[in-house]
């Protein structure tokens, strides 16, 4: 009987975390309520609370089941045998293009910022694995005299701060699917360009 109830309550977290994905996507995370996931997923409203205390859990809870594959993904994707520069600018090209056309990229993009400091951290913690592999990029390249040398603290900051400014930029275009690769190759060719060594 447990394990009936587990499955049952694993199903229901589900169609909640689809259904919060759709209307966040849709109508924007300030737009939508409880009620609204709940009826999307089909559930009652207090049904939701059996699961998450608040919309802002939820979606924490969401980030972190979804972010941590799509980092590895994108971060497998890439060539390790590139030399660093060009490394570099394909994760960021990537990183760029998924910040700005995937649902979560979006979610994360537009609504990190209003969320209590307690949920922010909880959403840096699921891509970790990408700000490290980001800075071991950085770092080999600073070793193989391909990159300044700068604290690295600063030039984490540096590469995300581009990468979101790059997704921002496709995201306020009229066709952001038309534009998304050329903004993208743009952002990472100047973010490796301010990095290298002249």
């Amino acid at each position: 009987m447990a394990a009936g109830s587990n499955i049952r309550g694993r199903t229901t977290r589900d169609a909640l975390f689809d259904a919060a994905k759709r209307l966040f996507a849709e109508v924007g995370y300030a737009k939508t309520s409880h009620a609204d996931i709940s009826a999307l997923a089909g559930i009652g409203r207090t049904t939701f609370y059996e699961h998450f205390s608040s919309k802002e859990e939820l979606l924490v809870k969401l980030v972190e089941r979804d972010l941590p594959e799509l980092m590895d993904e994108i971060i497998a994707a890439v060539d390790e045998d590139l030399p660093p520069d060009r490394r570099l600018a394909e994760l960021t090209a990537r990183m760029v293009e998924f910040v700005a056309t995937d649902h979560l990229g979006l979610i994360l993009h537009t609504e990190v910022p209003r969320l209590s400091l307690e949920a922010q951290a909880a959403i840096a913690r699921t891509h970790a694995g990408m700000a490290e592999t980001i800075m071991e990029i950085y770092l080999e390249g600073v070793e193989q005299g391909r990159f300044r040398r700068m604290p690295p603290m600063l030039a984490g900051r540096l590469v995300e701060q581009t990468i979101m400014t790059g997704g921002r930029v496709v995201m306020d275009t009229d066709e952001p699917k038309q534009h998304v690769h050329a903004i993208a190759d743009a952002t990472a060719e100047f973010l490796v360009s301010g990095l290298t060594v002249g």
